[in-house]
């Protein structure tokens, strides 16, 4: 599918990108993931004066082997010009051709893309198999493949401002002594022209039929101490030190929120900040969260909001950064620093209202352009039309702003209800439109990029009807929370608890986002404290419980099927807020210990394919008596690991429970350990599964589980020959006798690969760790894969294991 913006039958943009996939040259262009943005993809961003430019086309890494552009001045075909790789942008390859200069008026062109015998064509309305009709545009006189905003050009700026019912707009700045008389022209609804001597760092203002001034919907940068004058930005002017950045698979997430106002300067080794604390100081700050393992950043929203001081949830502004935090280049610097660091950056928007206060888009031209006439209100604020095709484009274009130009790596989209729910918004329908259509171009154009939706109805719908790749879970943190503070009075819900640890109905995985404490749950100014004060209230609410419950919620949460997230300060167990008050860096020394175990969590979680977000869980022993739950999570084929909880007062010594594989198990951690500044109590080191039936299991083990803690146990600590079936460190017939007479049986030893079904994948994971050989191997070479192929192997078993 391909979403066009046009202006007089021109399309401005084409959006064609599809998902990311471990793709390379097979003699096949892969349509989806080719994409071309006229908006984006110029450079010159704005050719001008018939002057030569190049074109780029956007292609999955390794994918296409060539490429050609061919172009037509004034409608006449010229000719092809080679297209070389010029470079990558995350997952994307770049293919430029530069197209030489010209006395005509306009450009067409098109795209030629080969992967080895496959060649097909890219025009304006999408690829094709042969060369399309449909084409690209540029145009020397009424510059309409500028974007909207201003993008400084040789000379000056092209500015360009969407104001559709307006007869005349001039561009009024520092340039040229905030005169009148740089009038642009009308070219569809937009307002178009080049201004001479507007530079980089000059301020400006849109004046509209010679009464009414405003700023820049679309500009990087307001001053709000001069009326919200926009500033000129160069959006090349950053020097990108990590052009190949691509994010961790969703799979593979570990997210931690951050805000930038409160994030650095109190206490701090590195340094004071001013209050808030910027872009810069996150930047420098880097090696900390590097430190701590996680590997992505959800920064709480930093477009523009009135003041300094502020949560973010309160914008006047999708495109403008909050200027008390820095400039667009020292945001640019920050995100460079984490992607160094090997960590993404989400950004937190909100689309659901903009600030009842500085909000300049109402009434932004003299008429009420960007909202209804009466209003859509929201309870934090009027929200935009999103039915008007410049509201739904302002919002869209802000997509390639942040993704592509600010190379963030995905969105939170705040409040989702509020845009498409019929309970929320009259204008259910175009929201639900407009973030599907998010979600369809971060696809397409932006295809290691993610967007998790807060919304509370854990639903299917908001993965298959508005399409967002995650959402939060609603289930999940109440019932964690419900347990957490249920555990005050010694009522836990551990049944509630269970019951959302393997996801909600038909969602879970990377479908999921689960947390115990994000910023709602701890905003003073939301009449909510960090959960460690809500549990010990006595400064500096550190006790016992206040560690103890936290570190099991948070642990049992990053070790859990779906995607977790944390809050900044949580590795240290923070105790203030985060809007007005800053974290405090010197917990980091006072609770090193907490840190340390926060630290080895995350590691073992982002080390061990068994604990990513979709790998298999059973939640196999609830006990509502003792308050104790353990839960298995597997990969097929691969490692095992227990997580025990107990959520009581009290620890549960010689506390007999059940364990889904016999053999060895060992103690991986322990969320009270010494090391962590725990009680010391719990179960360390290896032991061996007694055969003692508990609960679903035919085997178990006795434990030592420390009040308000975490056990890890991991299965073969040193590793397993599950070759070695008899567990006589030998391998010989007397392991194959004993594998398939537990086959033959339906015995669980039987289950190799722990799928739940006795079937030759069991027999083909024995034998290739039996005989180090591939497993589902022709071995008769009769072209079937039965147990003949077994009886051959069997005469060829002595390689052994790897």
């Amino acid at each position: 599918m391909s979403l066009l913006r046009w202006t007089n039958g021109v399309a401005l943009g084409l959006l064609t990108v599809g998902t990311m996939d471990t793709l390379g040259q097979d003699n096949t262009v892969e349509w989806d993931l080719l994409s071309h943005v006229v908006e984006q993809d110029l450079r010159p961003l704005v050719p001008m004066n018939g002057e030569s430019f190049e074109v780029q086309l956007l292609a999955k890494v390794g994918d296409l082997t060539a490429g050609r552009v061919g172009y037509w001045v004034d409608g006449v075909f010229i000719g092809w010009v080679e297209a070389s790789h010029a470079g990558v942008m995350g997952p994307k390859d770049i293919w430029s051709a530069s197209l030489p200069s010209t006395a005509g008026t306009t450009v067409e062109y098109v795209f030629e893309a080969t992967d080895g015998s496959d060649t097909d064509f890219v025009g304006s309305n999408g690829p094709s198999e042969t060369l399309p009709g449909d084409r690209f545009m540029v145009n020397f006189n009424t510059l309409e493949h500028a974007r909207l905003g201003a993008t400084p050009v040789a000379g000056g700026t092209v500015f360009r401002v969407w104001s559709p019912t307006r007869t005349s707009v001039q561009v009024r700045g520092e340039f040229n002594g905030w005169a009148v008389g740089d009038a642009l022209s009308k070219v569809g609804e937009d307002f178009i022209g080049f201004v001479a001597g507007a530079s980089v760092g000059d301020m400006y203002k849109f004046f509209f039929n010679n009464v009414y001034w405003n700023t820049d919907p679309h500009a990087s940068a307001l001053v709000p101490g001069d009326n919200f004058n926009a500033l000129i930005s160069d959006p090349f002017g950053y020097q990108w030190q990590n052009d190949d950045f691509v994010a961790a698979p969703l799979d593979e997430w570990v997210v931690y929120q951050l805000h930038v106002g409160s994030f650095a300067g109190r206490n701090d080794p590195v340094g004071p900040t001013g209050n808030p604390s910027g872009y810069r100081d996150v930047g420098d700050r880097v090696a900390h969260l590097a430190e701590l393992g996680i590997n992505v950043v959800m920064l709480n929203p930093i477009n523009e909001f009135p003041g300094s001081l502020s949560g973010g949830y309160n914008p006047i502004s999708v495109f403008a950064w909050e200027d008390a935090l820095g400039t667009p280049d020292d945001l640019k610097y920050m995100i460079d620093q984490l992607h160094g660091a090997g960590i993404a950056v989400i950004l937190d928007v909100v689309w659901n209202h903009l600030s009842p206060s500085d909000n300049f888009l109402w009434n932004y031209d003299g008429t009420q352009l960007y909202f209804d006439n009466v209003a859509q209100d929201t309870p934090w604020g009027a929200q935009a039309d999103f039915d008007k095709q410049g509201v739904f484009d302002y919002y869209m274009d802000s997509v390639h702003h942040v993704m592509g130009e600010f190379r963030m790596d995905g969105y939170r989209q705040d409040a989702v209800m509020a845009m498409t729910d019929s309970g929320w918004t009259s204008q259910w329908n175009s929201g639900q439109n407009l973030v599907r259509e998010m979600n369809r171009l971060i696809d397409r154009r932006y295809s290691d990029a993610q967007a998790i939706a807060e919304i509370y109805i854990d639903s299917i719908w908001v993965q298959t009807g508005i399409e967002f790749d995650s959402q939060y879970h609603n289930t999940f943190k109440n019932s964690m929370r419900e347990a957490v503070f249920g555990a005050s009075s010694g009522n836990p819900n551990i049944a509630g608890i269970a019951a959302a640890l393997d996801g909600t109905g038909s969602i879970s995985g990377t479908q999921v986002f689960n947390y115990f404490e994000l910023h709602d749950d701890a905003w003073p100014l939301n009449g909510h404290d960090r959960a460690v004060r809500a549990i010990d209230p006595s400064f500096p609410n550190d006790d016992i419980y206040a560690r103890g419950r936290t570190t099991l919620a948070n642990t049992l949460t990053l070790l859990s099927k779906g995607i977790p997230g944390i809050l900044q300060g949580t590795e240290w167990l923070e105790n203030d807020g985060w809007e007005e008050s800053r974290i405090d860096w010197s917990h980091k020394a006072s609770y090193g210990g907490v840190f340390d175990m926060y630290r080895d969590v995350i590691a073992l979680r982002r080390s061990e394919p068994a604990l990513k977000a979709n790998q298999n869980t059973w939640v196999y022993h609830t006990n509502n008596a003792s308050d104790v739950l353990a839960m298995e999570r597997w990969e097929n084929g691969g490692d095992s690991f227990v997580v025990v909880a107990n959520f009581s007062n009290n620890d549960h010594l010689g506390y007999r429970i059940g364990i889904p594989r016999d053999g060895t198990w060992g103690v991986e951690l322990n969320t009270q350990d010494s090391i962590y500044n725990g009680s010391g109590v719990g179960t360390s080191g290896t032991f061996v599964a007694e055969v003692i039936a508990n609960g679903p299991h035919g085997q178990s083990v006795v434990l030592d589980i420390p009040a308000m803690g975490v056990l890890v146990l991991r299965h073969e600590p040193g590793g397993v020959c599950v070759a070695d079936f008899t567990g006589d460190g030998t391998l010989d017939f007397f392991d194959i006798s004993a594998f398939l007479a537990a086959f033959g049986s339906g015995a669980v030893e039987g289950d190799i690969n722990g799928d739940g079904s006795h079937d030759f994948f069991d027999i083909s994971a024995f034998l290739s760790a039996f005989g180090g050989l591939e497993p589902g191997g022709d071995y008769n070479g009769d072209g079937e894969w039965d147990f003949f192929d077994i009886s051959a192997f069997l005469t060829e078993f002595s390689v052994g294991c790897p």
